[in-house]
């Protein structure tokens, strides 16, 4: 007995482009295009994930961070020395959690690192915990 005929035959899914995917058409669709690409906040004290304490990997900060979320729902962290990094276990829920209503929006990651002094000119120092100078 021949078990060639004894499978059935799979459905072949549509073929797509590499720029046709239908999730990310819908959000740009959605999305106006004067709509902010990056939000941020200040986030002074420590960040704890699955009860470890975040750590900058190049400096060894672990307060006083620059939590940034763009358009896809990433979040990063940037600290005062300029390392940043994705950190794949905060999501867009957790940086709402952190910033309330809204955080600051502008233009390019630059303009915050600049305005904001996340640009390596405050590597090593620490704010105070009230965010007064």
């Amino acid at each position: 007995m021949p078990t060639e005929n004894l499978q059935k035959p799979r459905a072949i899914p549509p073929e797509t482009t590499s720029g046709d995917d239908p999730l990310l058409r819908l959000q740009a669709e959605s999305e106006p295009e004067d709509s902010p690409r990056i939000q941020t906040t200040h986030h002074l004290d420590p960040i704890t994930i699955t009860g470890i304490t975040v750590m900058c990997p190049k400096c060894g900060a672990r307060r006083d961070w620059l939590v940034i979320c763009d358009v896809p729902g990433r979040v990063f962290l940037r600290c005062r020395c300029a390392h940043q990094w994705h950190e794949p276990e905060l999501t867009r829920a957790d940086f709402k959690a952190m910033t309330g209503e809204g955080g600051q929006n502008y233009p390019s990651l630059e303009a915050i690192a600049r305005d904001v002094g996340y640009d390596g000119t405050l590597a090593g120092t620490y704010l105070p915990a009230d965010g007064t100078p």
